[in-house]
């Protein structure tokens, strides 16, 4: 090969390096970043999971900036990964980002695929002792859930109990015990006598009595709990 042919072919090969990576490259990055971090966050690797998450997001936000479907399977991994970060007002911010992305993309406030996402930022606004944002999302889940699956649910009797808890270190201890009450009402209406879930609902229960300074009526759930758990025992 003459000298010209050869700074040619070398022209050209460096050219081929130095191209841009195409739309697809970039998506198959993105998409690896995405599953490795996932994955290390399931197995509590979380060194992994920030190195994998964040290089994801910040692919995603780069390029998918207008494109819904991959910034919101972006920030379902990011926003739970700030929050086990202690990041709450950034998660806060995100998970907004991500609901609103959710209701565009489906063209509706109450799309079902806003109940999961609602209950995270409820809990993320509980941990930063926002209560009333946190009770607007609870509020918002629970009506989805209540529209999607209806009031005797096992998921509609979870939401309203998480909410029962937040109103209860919320200080709104009257409301909070009334809905672990219509929650105990759930599984005894919803499901027939001595389900598992009532007797879990009813020690969550009994601990919002004995803290509202209602030591009897704790004592009285806590035994209701003890025979349903009895009997689950029995039919072992």
């Amino acid at each position: 090969m003459s000298f010209r042919l050869f700074v040619l072919a070398a022209a050209v090969l460096v050219a081929g390096l130095a191209a841009p990576a195409s739309a697809q490259d970039i998506a198959d990055e993105w998409q690896k970043h995405l599953l490795d971090g996932a994955t290390a966050y399931g197995l509590a690797q979380m060194d992994v999971a920030t190195k994998e998450i964040d290089a994801a997001m910040a692919i995603a936000e780069k390029n998918f900036v207008t494109d819904d479907d991959k910034m919101i399977a972006t920030l379902l991994n990011v926003v739970p990964l700030r929050r086990v970060q202690g990041k709450l007002p950034e998660a806060a911010a995100l998970g907004e980002q991500m609901i609103a992305r959710i209701a565009r993309r489906d063209g509706s406030d109450d799309s079902p695929e806003l109940m999961a996402p609602l209950i995270l930022q409820a809990a993320i606004y509980r941990g930063m002792m926002n209560w009333d944002a946190s009770d607007k999302a609870y509020l918002r889940t629970i009506d989805l859930h209540v529209k999607y699956y209806g009031d005797a649910h096992p998921r509609t009797a979870t939401a309203m109990e998480d909410r029962a808890v937040m109103l209860g270190k919320a200080g709104r201890t009257a409301d909070g015990l009334a809905v672990y009450a219509e929650v105990v009402d759930l599984w005894v209406y919803g499901f027939g006598l001595n389900h598992l879930r009532e007797a879990i609902s009813r020690r969550g229960y009994a601990e919002a009595l004995r803290n509202a300074g209602q030591p009897e009526a704790a004592t009285e759930q806590e035994r209701r709990a003890a025979e349903i758990n009895a009997i689950w025992n029995a039919g072992r």
